[in-house]
């Protein structure tokens, strides 16, 4: 039996199998509707203006380092975020696939 305070070396947590009230009444989030290759198009070509970056997108495009690739798509990401705010994650990652396409188009 523990005497003083002073010897309790640990804290006990015990977990619920049931969900707590806060998890049962979490309201859905609501979903945004992935903007078309069309209409992420026209932002495609404005990022490939940005001859630095473009640069640095041929460079890693198939150099096989799976860091280097998601800075690559995150930089994409935010510099189309300049552009046009409204960009989500997903419509960034799309843009890098539609830039890949239009890269591998200029080198055929």
């Amino acid at each position: 039996m523990v005497q003083d305070e002073s010897e309790i070396k640990g804290i006990l947590k015990l977990f619920s199998s049931q969900p707590t009230s806060s998890q049962r009444d979490a309201p859905p989030l609501p979903r945004q509707a992935m903007r078309s290759r069309e209409e992420l198009d026209p932002l495609a070509v404005q990022i490939s203006a940005n001859t630095d970056l473009m640069t640095r997108f041929r460079e890693t495009m198939g150099c096989g380092v799976d860091e280097r690739a998601r800075e690559m798509i995150d930089a994409v990401r935010n510099y189309a975020r300049t552009i046009d705010p409204e960009v989500t994650y997903v419509e960034g990652a799309r843009l890098v696939l539609l830039r890949m396409a239009i890269v591998e188009n200029d080198r055929k």
